[in-house]
């Protein structure tokens, strides 16, 4: 069976040219199939708050985009929801709020959930790699149709963020820090994404590339990049395999792809029909991180010896301490500045990636430092 992945250019973030380009896009996959009396959830990227022009999180213009194309048929039960990367109370919210989702919400009339607040549904999930029972926001099951819009990122530990990573927002507040202790490495994580993917399966998946992140995504450490895409399937793991290629990795080297594949949870890896744009290549800078070339069984030596590691430059350090409140391992103190105890530090770089003033860095070690001058050495 052939799976289709539309590809739109759109220059910028103008209304209309967005909504021509996500209607667009949903058209070349087929069109959107829907009763009007269905009810719709849309999972946007709220990672933390971030203003649209930063580029973290996704566009209010694009979810506007699909507000108006569920509202054109006839669709108004509307429900917008997500679970930012820090568990304290009210950074969902805020987040939501700095974005500019908030206000396309009340525009078109739509509800806004922060998926710390419902009760969790707990999944007996037999299937699962890392996780045997998955938690997940209740609203996610109350709705017929599951609209999953993320952002195009880089990430410094699955290397890529899109279709599937986003789901993981679906998990409610302090169980994503708990997720990011079970999944330990890249290998562990990606597949975790994967036991969460199986149990929502969006029936939709637009990706704003617009704008995307490069460098140290998904969050300050990025950098934006201007991209002119929006991206759209029915299959998020089609998706990811497409959007991943255009932005300069090798698919099968982005984990939750290969894995997917590997579980049968996307079996047309062969069979993927890309319409509209065509050979379309935006090289996105890489993280520094080099977890990638760390695999799972010599993990837990190497990853202590060559892994880039997290420190904080206190010339940008507001000492917020959203680094200490997301550590899943609290292997940060604050004194007064985040000071990292090396022995807990499991190199998920959540502090990374919600630090909101970009203050956390990451500092290759000397060993691989020495390695690299040596390679260069012995060139000669």
């Amino acid at each position: 069976m052939v799976t289709k992945v539309s590809i739109v250019k759109c220059s910028s973030y103008e209304k209309e040219l967005v909504y021509k380009a996500v209607k667009q896009a949903i058209d070349l996959i087929g069109g959107l199939k829907i009763g009007k009396s269905s009810k719709v959830l849309i999972k946007p990227n709220v990672l933390s708050p971030h203003k649209p022009e930063e580029a973290i999180t996704t566009h209010p213009a694009v979810i506007d985009a699909v507000c108006k194309i569920l509202k054109e048929k006839e669709i108004n039960d509307i429900t917008i929801g997500d679970s930012s990367g820090v568990a304290a109370a009210g950074v969902t919210k805020e987040a939501f709020k700095i974005s500019g989702i908030e206000e396309v919400a009340k525009k078109n009339n739509a509800k806004v959930i922060y998926f710390e607040k419902p009760t969790a549904v707990k999944i007996k999930n037999p299937n699962g790699q890392v996780l045997k029972e998955v938690y997940l926001a209740k609203p996610i099951f109350d709705v017929d149709l599951v609209v999953n819009v993320p952002k195009l990122k880089t990430h410094v530990l699955t290397k890529y963020t899109g279709a599937v990573k986003n789901l993981f927002g679906c998990v409610p507040g302090g169980r994503k820090q708990f997720y990011h202790i079970v999944g330990m490495s890249e290998e562990k994580f990606s597949h975790l994404l994967l036991d969460i993917y199986q149990n929502i399966k969006p029936q939709l998946s637009i990706i704003d590339g617009i704008v995307g992140l490069e460098g140290n995504g998904p969050g300050s450490s990025g950098k934006p990049k201007k991209t002119g895409l929006i991206l759209a399937s029915k299959d998020a793991v089609a998706l990811d395999i497409v959007a991943s290629k255009i932005i300069g990795f090798s698919p099968m080297d982005i984990y939750t792809n290969r894995y997917a594949i590997k579980r049968k949870l996307f079996t047309d890896y062969n069979n993927v029909e890309v319409i509209g744009e065509k050979n379309i290549s935006i090289r996105y800078e890489q993280p520094s991180t080099i977890i990638r070339k760390v695999p799972d069984f010599i993990a837990a030596i190497v990853r202590r010896i060559i892994i880039p590691r997290p420190y904080c430059n206190t010339k940008k350090c507001t000492k917020c301490a959203t680094c200490f409140k997301v550590c899943p391992v609290k292997a940060i103190e604050m004194l007064p500045y985040p000071v990292f105890n090396r022995s807990k530090c499991i190199l998920c770089y959540c502090c990374i990636e919600n630090c909101p003033e970009n203050a956390i860095i990451l500092k290759k070690p000397i060993t691989e430092k020495f390695i690299k001058f040596s390679r260069k050495i012995l060139r000669f």
